[in-house]
């Protein structure tokens, strides 16, 4: 299987019911009608003994960069035209599609946020989503993605931050992490008080000097050419 490309990162980087519902709101004509979408959570990380007390917001930079960019190129148009369904004819209509080109995109969104780094609480509005239905719909999956995980990354570390007091915090969860994931749970890290990460891209991209220690095998090598 080939890795992903511009149609796994784009605006293709969404659920697909989320592209089915764009077209039946166009079907009805119903797609530029003006919505509200509150972003919110419903219960705070339970860690078995307890419940921690507050999560901290993270991912929306992120969030928005990623939508500066996502539209509707003749590549994913192409992708979509190509879809059948159960009886062999397309999913997606011509018109539809016409419309993705001209009108997929998030220009017209507007989010309203908690600041990344401040503390949250269950359900109360971290974000405030106003624009076009269809394309307030077609960004609920990207955005969840986006804040969800690295606001549960930014809330663990902001409670070792608070557990280790002045020492140093070091973030080394890269080689745990599930694929680029690893880029956003650095950063988020970061936002949730650590002081470096090991990931040295992101560090980088960031403006952080990268942090890190040493590997056991290095310490078996010099054992080894000891012995």
């Amino acid at each position: 299987m080939k890795q992903p490309n511009k149609l796994a990162r784009g605006i293709l980087f969404t659920d697909f019911y989320q592209l089915t519902m764009a077209q039946l709101y166009f079907r009805a004509g119903l797609q530029d009608e003006p919505v509200q979408f509150d972003y919110f959570f419903r219960t705070l990380p339970d860690y078995g003994e307890h419940r921690a007390g507050y999560c901290v917001q993270a991912g929306m930079a992120t969030l928005l960069e990623w939508m500066e960019d996502a539209a509707f190129g003749e590549e994913e148009i192409s992708a979509l035209a190509g879809l059948t369904g159960r009886k062999g004819t397309p999913l997606f209509q011509p018109d539809f599609l016409d419309w993705l080109r001209e009108e997929g995109n998030f220009r017209e969104i507007s989010i309203s946020a908690i600041p990344e780094g401040r503390a949250v609480f269950p359900d109360l509005p971290l974000a405030v989503i106003r624009g076009p239905l269809a394309a307030a719909q077609l960004l609920e999956s990207p955005l969840l993605n986006h804040l969800n995980f690295q606001t549960l990354i930014a809330t663990k570390a902001a409670r070792i931050r608070r557990a280790a007091g002045e020492r140093l915090l070091i973030d080394f969860g890269m080689r745990r992490a599930q694929g680029f994931g690893a880029n956003a749970a650095a950063r988020a890290a970061l936002v949730g008080g650590a002081d470096f990460t090991s990931n040295t891209g992101i560090s980088l991209d960031l403006g952080y000097p990268p942090g890190g220690t040493h590997a056991h095998s290095m310490v078996q090598f010099f054992l080894a050419r000891g012995k």
